[in-house]
């Protein structure tokens, strides 16, 4: 005999399945509106280390004109060694020097305090020109500079040696940037002055804030529109300004909790998205389109700041004897670093490749994202 049907069953398996269409439908959107899928880790695979001072440069390329390429050189400066290598772990040239060196992409040179003369050499070692005057030669961004006896004035020269323009100030130079459309140079006096490429003045700033309003660092973004500074004692401040036409306008600032007596870096994402700068608790970050800041702690001093072509950041510092490379992914993200022991150090990207120098040995880590 069948058993008489139950209303109060039916609507019950009728409520379970309307709240089981909802949560399928609920779990629908939060796949296609709300997921995210999981960042990319960064991996490090090392694929060679050489040592510079047992290597020797390829007598084939040094003699062969048609392999004389500098496109895929790789310039170091160890300790009181310069030189170039490849991607593939070969030395194509290598030479070490009693006093002083400048190194670039495209040439190096060696010089003494009081050099009459300073020679420029390509990357295989052969004399390109000289400069006839005295000074401190320094390379950026593929132009020659020259900065003069007393610290005040400095020269840009051409591929031949030539003086193009002088700049003669009273007040000594503090830091120099230079960009793809500008040179930023500041000063002990709180100045910071931009040129363009032909020695033209562009504008005049002074971030001020502080009773020693010295620049200890400072930076000028690729479009030239935008500057960085840290600067002052005594109530220390980082300053981030644009370019307009009626003149440069503070856009942020930020008093340190620390102040610094050394000089310091201060970078530019290639992009322009956000600033970096090197301050007594670490790496300071400032998105330059919303303008909020943030600290990344590094101990130590930082060396060096490099991007490789995703965006990342690579900072080397050092702490006594131990040198850290530590890992910013866009903008501010901390992701890890790892030290070693060392006299000397220095930190390259060039292809999704990071090479890392300690004493004489240069180690490849290609970089992956996974």
């Amino acid at each position: 005999m069948k058993e008489p049907e139950n209303p109060l069953q039916d609507n019950s398996n009728k409520k379970k399945r309307i709240i089981l269409a909802i949560i399928i439908t609920l779990c629908v959107f939060y796949v296609f509106f709300a997921a995210k899928p999981l960042s990319r880790e960064i991996h490090f695979v090392p694929i060679w280390t050489i040592d510079a001072d047992k290597s020797t440069r390829n007598e084939k390329i040094a003699s062969n004109d048609e392999n004389k390429s500098i496109d895929g050189l790789i310039p170091f400066k160890l300790g009181q060694t310069v030189g170039y290598f490849t991607k593939r772990g070969m030395v194509v040239s290598r030479v070490t020097f009693p006093y002083k060196a400048a190194v670039a992409q495209s040439f190096y040179s060696l010089y003494e305090t009081h050099s009459s003369t300073i020679p420029i050499f390509s990357p295989y070692g052969e004399k390109i020109t000289e400069i006839k005057q005295t000074g401190f030669p320094y390379f950026s961004n593929g132009s020659i500079f020259l900065f003069l006896p007393g610290g005040s004035s400095f020269s840009k020269v051409d591929d031949n040696g030539n003086i193009l323009w002088t700049y003669e100030g009273y007040s000594p130079v503090t830091s120099f940037s230079v960009s793809e459309n500008g040179i930023l140079s500041g000063f002990v006096d709180g100045n910071m002055i931009s040129f363009d490429s032909d020695g033209n003045v562009l504008f005049e700033f002074a971030p001020g804030g502080s009773e020693i309003p010295v620049i200890l660092g400072s930076a000028i973004s690729n479009s030239g529109k935008l500057v960085a500074s840290v600067s002052g004692q005594e109530k220390q401040r980082f300053v981030l300004a644009k370019k307009k036409n009626d003149g440069v306008n503070v856009i942020f600032h930020k008093y340190l909790d620390k102040d610094m007596t050394d000089q310091v870096l201060v970078k530019f994402r290639k992009d322009e998205a956000a600033v970096y700068y090197s301050c007594a608790g670490g790496l300071g970050v400032v998105d330059c389109k919303t303008l909020q800041d943030s600290l990344i702690p590094i101990k130590g001093k930082i060396l060096s700041i490099q991007e490789d072509d995703d965006g990342t950041i690579f900072v080397l510092s050092k702490l006594k004897k131990v040198y850290s490379v530590s890992v910013v992914e866009p903008f501010d993200v901390y992701s890890g670093a790892f030290s070693f022991d060392a006299e000397s150090a220095f930190i390259s990207l060039k292809n999704g490749s990071l090479f890392v120098g300690h004493d004489s040995k240069i180690s490849r880590i290609d970089i992956e994202h996974k």
